[in-house]
């Protein structure tokens, strides 16, 4: 196992200066600083949310539901914004705490009911999203789709500082925090080791159904910081918020390092992969291709980062076997 001191996304970063130095070659318009700021503020709460999905990934596991989650936290803001009446001081943290409560309600069916990771979270991706529809108060009260939420506090998380948006230093911190909790906890190395070798972790002694449940409320988490950066952005909350957008945090975090495998990965990678796909999407929109084709450039990518993941589990077991 790889010391998760050291970040592993050197190759990564060169690459990603090479596409930007492309891209800026190919479009004046691209090597604008209006243009860079719309990749920060476009891209940052895919890196926040691709910074949660690196905990289920480090374990071996996934999340599907994230944008589901996305979608819940919004509408429980809106309805708690635009029914209730309630401050920001309230809202946010009930946002969050929904969230993370989801997401631990995915731990819960992995390691309580011993459903696979894709199951559990393929089906709690559809529970959320009904549930949003259920709650939401679009639905229940439909003078209130063309009203906007106004609160000062929720607003001001779209603010900037200079050219660089608040969401961007979210992204910072929530990134920062995650590396130095997997790098330098006993939480991180027991993330590591059910990653690396569920059965040995557990002769070990180590909580594997505990340390489950709080990767995917960090993940849940993550979900619901990516949705008050797109409330906030939005000043309004949607049914279908979120929809596809797992697909790309998945993308980034495999991208960034994280192995499906289990045991490989940090925070910080996941952060360089989702503005690497904000880059390539971007730079392709502005050299002339069609937006059409960017789905179909996402799954792509992941496709070839999950060949590149086989490739490099291939190599660690070759290495492995000639050290025996």
């Amino acid at each position: 196992m790889k010391s998760v001191a050291r970040i592993p996304n050197k190759e990564l970063a060169i690459f990603f200066i090479v596409t930007v130095a492309i891209f800026c070659s190919l479009s004046p318009s691209f090597r604008t600083g209006e243009n860079f700021e719309n990749i920060l503020v476009g891209f940052s709460h895919m890196g926040v949310l691709a910074v949660g999905q690196a905990f289920p990934i480090l374990l071996g596991g996934i999340d599907l539901s994230v944008g589901s989650i996305v979608a819940l936290a919004g509408m429980v803001g809106f309805d708690g914004f635009l029914i209730f009446g309630l401050p920001g001081a309230i809202v946010i943290p009930v946002m969050l705490a929904t969230s993370v409560v989801a997401g631990i309600f995915n731990g819960v069916l992995i390691t309580g009911a011993r459903l696979q990771p894709f199951v559990a979270t393929l089906a709690t991706m559809a529970v959320y999203r009904g549930v949003t529809y259920a709650i939401s108060g679009r639905q229940l009260f439909p003078e209130l789709a063309t009203r906007s939420i106004d609160d000062d506090l929720l607003l001001g998380l779209d603010n900037y500082v200079g050219h660089f948006p608040y969401a961007f230093f979210l992204l910072l911190i929530v990134a920062g925090l995650s590396q130095l909790l997997l790098a330098a906890t006993r939480f991180g190395r027991d993330v590591y080791a059910v990653g690396g070798n569920r059965e040995a972790a557990r002769l070990a002694g180590i909580p594997i159904g505990r340390t489950t449940a709080i990767c995917y409320a960090i993940s849940g988490f993550c979900a619901g910081l990516a949705a008050l950066i797109l409330v906030s952005r939005m000043t309004t909350s949607q049914e279908n918020l979120g929809i596809g957008i797992e697909l790309s945090a998945i993308a980034a975090a495999i991208v960034g390092g994280a192995s499906l495998q289990g045991g490989t990965g940090n925070a910080i990678g996941p952060v360089i992969g989702a503005f690497l796909l904000g880059v390539i999407l971007i730079g392709l929109n502005l050299v002339g291709i069609t937006t059409y084709a960017q789905p179909v450039l996402t799954g792509l990518i992941l496709l070839g980062a999950v060949y590149y993941d086989r490739v490099l589990l291939g190599r660690r077991r070759l290495r492995l076997g000639k050290s025996q």
